[in-house]
């Protein structure tokens, strides 16, 4: 992570629900901060939890694969880009810069946009190409997809929160 951030930091940055088209992107995003931090602490806590909140959503199966298309985006990510990544604590409604990029990267996939997928993927990596990270995407359209119909506001008991 990066250094702390100020009061006035911290406001000025946007919030899960301005870069998150749906409940899939902010479960995907949640998922996606748990195992950045599994990976920062070593804990396998970070990825229980993942798991945990993934399959009280979509069900143990549902539950499992979705986390583990995430997981591929992450461990692509980290093999194809050199530099830092800062994040989030799952819970905080603000979002980094990197997050944003990663959101935006993950639309890209759902919207079918493959050419702005690769170009976002090489810039997200700062490298020409990442074809790892692109794949992985493309991979967790489905289960992305699906994750969304599952949690439409019509289809969730009242009562669950996602954040």
């Amino acid at each position: 992570m990066s250094a702390p951030l100020t009061r006035t930091d911290h406001a000025a940055m946007r919030r899960v629900a301005d870069i998150c088209g749906d409940e899939a992107d902010i479960l995907a995003l949640s998922v996606a901060r748990f195992v950045a931090a599994g990976y920062m602490t070593s804990d396998v806590a970070c990825w229980n939890a993942a798991f945990d909140g993934a399959e009280q959503l979509l069900g143990p199966t549902e539950g499992c694969r979705f986390v583990a298309c995430v997981v591929a985006i992450i461990r692509a990510l980290r093999a194809e880009r050199d530099g830092d990544w800062s994040f989030m604590p799952a819970s905080c409604c603000r979002v980094t810069g990197h997050e944003c990029a990663l959101v935006t990267l993950i639309n890209r996939g759902r919207q079918r946009l493959w050419t702005d997928l690769e170009a976002a993927a090489a810039e997200i990596t700062g490298r020409e190409a990442a074809p790892r990270l692109v794949a992985a995407v493309r991979a967790a359209v489905g289960p992305l997809d699906a994750a969304a119909q599952r949690l439409a506001p019509a289809s969730c008991p009242a009562g669950a929160v996602l954040h």
